[in-house]
Parts: C-alpha cells; sequence; structure tokens
C-alpha cells in the first residue's frame, strides 16, 4: 500500500516573477533619481524618497530571493534523498 502524500503546491514561479517585478521597480527608482538630478533645481526630499523606495524594494528584493532559493534547494535535497 502507497503512503497518500499530499504534497504542497507554494506558488514558486509566481513569487520568482515577482522578484524580477521587484528589479524592476528598483529601476524605476533610479531612473526617477536620474530625472530629479537632471532638473536645475534639484528637490531632494524627492531624491531622498527616491533612495527610501530602493532601499525597501532591495531589503525586499533580498529576503524574497534569499528565501526561493532555500526553498528549492530543500525540495531538490528532498528530492535526491526520496530516491
Amino acid at each position: 500500500m502507497r503512503a497518500n502524500r499530499n504534497k504542497l503546491r507554494l506558488p514558486i514561479g509566481r513569487t520568482a516573477r515577482l522578484a524580477f517585478q521587484l528589479e524592476a521597480l528598483r529601476v524605476d527608482c533610479c531612473q526617477a533619481a536620474e530625472t530629479v538630478m537632471r532638473r536645475k533645481q534639484i528637490d531632494e526630499l524627492e531624491l531622498e524618497e527616491c533612495a527610501r523606495l530602493d532601499d525597501s524594494l532591495a531589503a525586499a528584493h533580498r529576503i524574497l530571493k534569499q528565501t526561493i532559493t532555500q526553498i528549492t534547494l530543500t525540495r531538490l535535497k528532498r528530492r535526491s534523498q526520496a530516491r
């Protein structure tokens, strides 16, 4: 008799796409900062806001990528041990 396994389907693929989207948002923040810098009068508050958004997105991106990597490696290890 085979053991009944309920496999949990995590949205790894969609989460990886989200990580790529976060990276694209960081590019948008950099482009916005470049636009602010090209102005005759630089608005330091807008520039600071661009930097804060980029820092937040970078932190979220890093955490998401690390977690995706850990989960993927754990699953691969489990599969190889099950064989």
